[in-house]
């Protein structure tokens, strides 16, 4: 070795053992978090089928008049609550009320011919031929009076059944015809809640399943039986859609409200639950936990939850599994990767 590469190696060791001691400060200052870690156990647990639907009403119908005029009144607006027989609108009656006092004339008349060959037909003096043909036509015009006084009943719309008002869609001076939608009308008095239920749990359900139906806006449950089991799937989703009908006498639940439906199915299954408290929602407000590594470092993990608890425990549905160490206290001071000491 010549004197020159002597000289290098002696510059540039003390450069090494700089870097060296450097890197182990920097291992030596890495911040440790201490935290508490539960070992995850899954348990057995009733089965609970969890799906998201909604509430429709009992009926809807479409109401219309069934002939054809200038609207006078319409006595009722969208959101009212409407009691059977209630009127709801009329159109103007003169044509209608016309054309009856005529068919009652013709009707008086033919009444009177009838009866007058009645007395000829019974004493032998009148052909069979005639007397068939005043009968038939006294038919007649009790037919058309007839006919005449349900136009003129026509002339006025009533509520088929109690509900509410979904849609007004005809105003006073306006003009209808028979077959154009004048009110939508809800049946209310009972409702059902209405959810997909997928291909691989159809078979759980059965007519008469007891349901317990959460109705989040109103902080409100309610138990139903399952009462419809639509058996034609949906072709694009592979669902099938699953009715609870539930009365509805306080008129709380409302058509379209989000409901959650929950059916214990009767069977076990192994769940694994967590605290509340050691679940982490980032600013995207994804759910994710920690869990500790052997290496002792804290490892970020999303979850998916399924269900909360009464004692106000988390079910996981997906993201954890037997064994994994999760971090329950502390970890809302770490970040992916960070040293933990438990």
């Amino acid at each position: 070795m010549n004197l020159l590469n002597k000289t290098l190696i002696a510059l540039t060791l003390p450069v090494w053992a700089s870097c060296g001691h450097q890197k182990i400060e920097a291992i030596k200052s890495e911040p440790v978090t201490k935290v508490t870690v539960q070992e995850i156990n899954a348990e057995d647990r009733p089965e609970v089928l969890h799906y998201s639907g909604t509430i429709e009403a009992d009926n809807t119908q479409s109401l219309t008049f069934s002939v054809m005029g200038r609207v006078t009144g319409v006595y009722v607006l969208e959101g009212q609550q409407v009691h059977q027989g209630q009127l709801l609108a009329t159109i103007e009656t003169q044509d209608y009320a016309n054309a009856l006092q005529i068919a009652k004339a013709a009707e008086d008349q033919a009444t009177d011919n009838f009866t007058r060959l009645q007395v000829l037909y019974a004493k032998g003096s009148l052909p069979e031929r005639d007397y068939i043909a005043a009968r038939s036509a006294l038919l007649q015009a009790q037919a058309n009076t007839n006919v005449a006084g349900k136009k003129l009943a026509d002339t006025k719309l009533y509520a088929p059944f109690s509900g509410i008002i979904s849609a007004k869609l005809i105003d006073k001076g306006a003009t209808v015809a028979p077959g154009i939608p004048a009110f939508t009308i809800l049946k209310t008095d009972q409702v059902y809640a209405k959810a997909p239920i997928t291909e691989s749990d159809i078979s759980k359900l059965t007519i008469g399943k007891e349901v317990m139906v959460i109705i989040p806006v109103l902080n409100d449950s309610v138990k139903g039986k399952v009462t419809i089991i639509n058996p034609q799937a949906d072709n694009t989703s592979r669902t099938y859609n699953v009715k609870v009908r539930l009365n509805n006498g306080s008129k709380k639940l409302m058509p379209g409200m989000i409901t959650e439906m929950l059916v214990y199915t009767g069977s076990k299954q192994q769940d694994i639950v967590i605290p509340a408290a050691s679940i982490v929602r980032d600013a995207d407000n994804l759910t994710y936990v920690y869990v500790a590594t052997p290496q002792h470092k804290a490892i970020r993990r999303r979850i998916t939850p399924s269900s909360v608890t009464a004692d106000n425990e988390v079910v996981v549905q997906a993201g954890l599994q037997q064994g994994d160490k999760l971090i329950v206290d502390g970890q809302t001071r770490l970040e992916d990767g960070s040293s933990i000491q438990f």
